[in-house]
């Protein structure tokens, strides 16, 4: 039930948990005392507080994939922790949730997922989706995407930090390799910027690579994920909508492995 819930677009698994939990969702016409509940959104009426719920990805049969450039200061959960300051990514995203109840007669849209997550102080490409699949299969390391950044630092890296940076360090417990590391300086850009391109995607990961070799961030901006790369003409808290040839470029490890200008 919590995941039907989840689909219809009124909650996380872990909040319609809380909904079903409070006595405050039926299944025609039965209360519904348990999140493991079986539904079929096709046949059962599901109601919230009385009201029938309908919308979701089950109202108009496909999915939807965004590119997000995310402004510093925004967090990607799908609700602000406790005690948080920070804004949540997705309500970047209203505009889409307005104009899709206006057009599905005041339905819920489907749950947004964000497809790994980026630190409350790392700007740039961000992906978004209702599609939970893809979602995990992006973010999961077997699928060997790569995702490239650009480190402002707060002074030139020595050849020696560069080095430190390439042989890896732990992170969670585990020793990681970046993809590749490049001064943008070896193309004539600033001396004190950094191409790393990573494959784990492990929490803060290109930010502890950095520390651990003695570079000082002063900012830290995703620009590719596989082989997407985010376009400079897409202002910071503005998001596209990804057409299919987009969605196929993220897996695409050809264009990946392509390490033309950022």
């Amino acid at each position: 039930m919590n995941k039907a819930l989840a689909n219809l677009g009124v909650a996380s698994r872990r909040g319609a948990d809380d909904l079903i939990f409070g006595g405050r969702v039926k299944v025609n016409g039965e209360t519904v005392t348990s999140p493991a509940t079986r539904v079929n959104l096709s046949t059962d009426v599901v109601t919230l507080d009385g009201k029938v719920v309908q919308g979701g990805i089950n109202m108009v049969k496909e999915h939807t994939y965004f590119m997000v450039n995310k402004p510093k200061g925004f967090v990607c959960s799908a609700r602000a922790n406790e005690g948080s300051s920070g804004k949540l990514v997705l309500d970047l995203l209203e505009q889409w949730r307005e104009e899709f109840r206006s057009e599905h007669g005041s339905a819920n849209p489907p749950r947004l997922f964000t497809v790994g997550r980026l630190d409350v102080a790392t700007t740039g490409l961000l992906l978004v989706t209702t599609d939970g699949d893809w979602c995990q299969r992006v973010a999961h390391p077997s699928s060997e995407v790569v995702k490239q950044y650009v480190v402002t630092a707060n002074a030139k890296p020595t050849r020696a930090q560069i080095l430190a940076i390439e042989q890896g360090t732990e992170v969670d417990g585990k020793h990681v390799t970046p993809h590749r590391v490049e001064l943008v300086s070896a193309d004539g850009g600033p001396k004190n910027r950094i191409i790393v391109e990573v494959v784990d995607g492990r929490n803060r990961e290109v930010r502890v690579l950095c520390a651990d070799a003695g570079v000082d961030v002063k900012s830290l901006k995703r620009t590719r994920v596989g082989g997407l790369r985010m376009p400079k003409e897409l202002p910071l808290g503005k998001y596209v909508k990804l057409k299919p040839h987009q969605v196929a470029y993220v897996l695409d490890k050809g264009l990946s492995n392509n390490n033309g200008s950022f």
